[in-house]
């Protein structure tokens, strides 16, 4: 009987563990995924506003060299020259600023995840340390259980233990024992063999 109800009580919290497991291990992964969203997303939006900066840039350039070829020629070979310059330095500006957020693309989601992870592993931690605290705790149980057993066996024959449900224990004597005061000034009591 005692076994039994240590068996159940195991498998209880058992699968106590493995549900509350889960369902981190579920809520985790859900946080993950709105951040690497939340990350897209932002990242995508600076890039688009880049580029549309970048753009505008372009075209409002190309418009004054046209403009200046257009209209004079002398002095315009010195503006279109540093226009030209400008330019070129707007286009390796772009370049540099579209691989780098490719590299955010690619690296970026790294910096948001890691923390999500350490308190992934923290519970992970607590929840075995938990159940290695809860398993020391019922082996102590059984082991204090298989005790009183054996104590109970080496009761001598003709008595046992009974308790009343209500908190209180007896010895039961199969006959009347005999009452004896020890030197010591304690009670003892003569088993029949």
């Amino acid at each position: 009987m005692d076994k039994t109800l240590m068996s159940d009580l195991s498998r209880k919290v058992s699968s106590k563990q493995t549900e509350d497991r889960e369902r981190i291990q579920a809520e985790t992964q859900r946080e993950l995924q709105q951040l690497v969203q939340s990350l897209r997303s932002t990242l995508k939006t600076e890039l688009v506003t880049t580029q549309d900066a970048i753009s505008d840039r372009l075209k409002t350039i190309t418009a004054l060299i046209e403009g200046l070829e257009s209209s004079t020629k002398n002095s315009s070979n010195q503006v279109r020259q540093s226009l030209k310059t400008d330019f070129d330095q707007i286009t390796i500006a772009s370049n540099k600023n579209r691989v780098a957020a490719v590299r955010s693309l690619r690296w970026g989601w790294l910096k948001y995840s890691l923390p999500a992870l350490l308190v992934l592993v923290t519970i992970c931690g607590a929840s075995w340390g938990l159940m290695q605290w809860q398993s020391s705790r019922l082996i102590a149980a059984q082991q204090q259980i298989q005790q009183a057993q054996q104590t109970l066996n080496q009761l001598p024959q003709g008595v046992r233990f009974a308790g009343d449900g209500q908190g209180k224990s007896y010895l039961i004597y199969a006959k009347k024992p005999t009452i004896l005061e020890m030197q010591s000034g304690e009670w003892g009591i003569e088993l029949n063999k």
